[in-house]
């Protein structure tokens, strides 16, 4: 895969990843669609693992958390990706009717398929099974990793395979990390300052915003009353506050990832 940078990143990659790699491949014969979860803000970014395992599968593509990103590239890159691979818009208020649909229509030669969901850590998998499903049978939460295990569940005609996020285990690059961070699939204690630097930048591009990291961070900390005793601002507080909220959409609707030639590369060699 090639990179957007000469700088690389190692990536955050627990064992309980590497364990679920390893169950998806023992059920991969069973499976006969991958449903890859991608963030609507970084389609590049998300798509950025190991898509091998999958070269096989029939494939499918739901471009989630499109409430947290612009409206204008939602629809482009849903056009874009459609061209090739069944697509849909998704968020958390898409209906569980408008889901099952969309999966139920994929063109498969088996009567009840088995599905996986599969895509990196955060991107909103288990909201999804919870919405096939129609009840909260899978966990969710807002760190990264969250879910633990494989398992399997039918519901209306569909065997639905859960799984935790994969993310590509090898060195990768720095811009990918920098939007990962953004979105909230890497934990903000894992990242070294050269990593919040470039995705600083990035947001900055997207947002609009002129000023530097220091600067913004300045201001943004006193607005927030993260103060050190003398009255300086506490960075680590603002910069950790900061990109939590980022990755929330508390700081626009923002798109990172506008390079649809990039996303065929990846999804190629990843």
């Amino acid at each position: 895969m090639s990179n957007q940078s000469n700088e690389h990143v190692r990536a955050w990659y627990p064992g309980h990843v590497q364990k679920a790699k390893r169950q998806i491949r023992e059920n991969l014969k069973k499976i006969d669609i991958v449903v890859i979860v991608l963030d609507a803000r970084a389609p590049v970014a998300t798509t950025s693992f190991e898509m091998k395992i999958f070269k096989d599968k029939q494939r499918v593509f739901l471009l989630n958390k499109t409430d947290l990103a612009d409206s204008e590239y939602n629809k482009k890159w849903a056009c874009e990706i459609a061209k090739l691979y069944p697509t849909l818009l998704v968020n958390k208020d898409t209906k569980r009717k408008e889901l099952l649909t969309f999966l139920k229509s994929v063109p498969t030669k088996y009567a009840n398929p088995r599905i996986a969901v599969v895509g990196v850590p955060n991107v909103g998998k288990s909201t999804i099974i919870n919405k096939i499903l129609g009840r909260h049978k899978a966990k969710t939460g807002a760190q990264p990793g969250i879910t633990r295990g494989v398992q399997w569940v039918n519901v209306e005609g569909l065997t639905v395979l859960d799984s935790p996020g994969i993310l590509f285990s090898e060195i990768f690059s720095k811009d990918i990390a920098a939007k990962l961070l953004l979105i909230g699939s890497l934990p903000i204690e894992n990242v070294d300052d050269e990593i919040f630097d470039y995705a600083f930048k990035i947001y900055a591009s997207a947002a609009g915003v002129q000023k530097d990291i220091i600067q913004f961070l300045e201001e943004y900390g006193r607005s927030r009353g993260l103060l050190k005793k003398g009255g300086q601002v506490d960075y680590e507080k603002a910069k950790t506050l900061f990109f939590k909220e980022v990755s929330e959409g508390k700081h626009g609707k923002l798109t990172y990832d506008t390079d649809f030639e990039k996303f065929w590369e990846v999804l190629k060699n990843g």
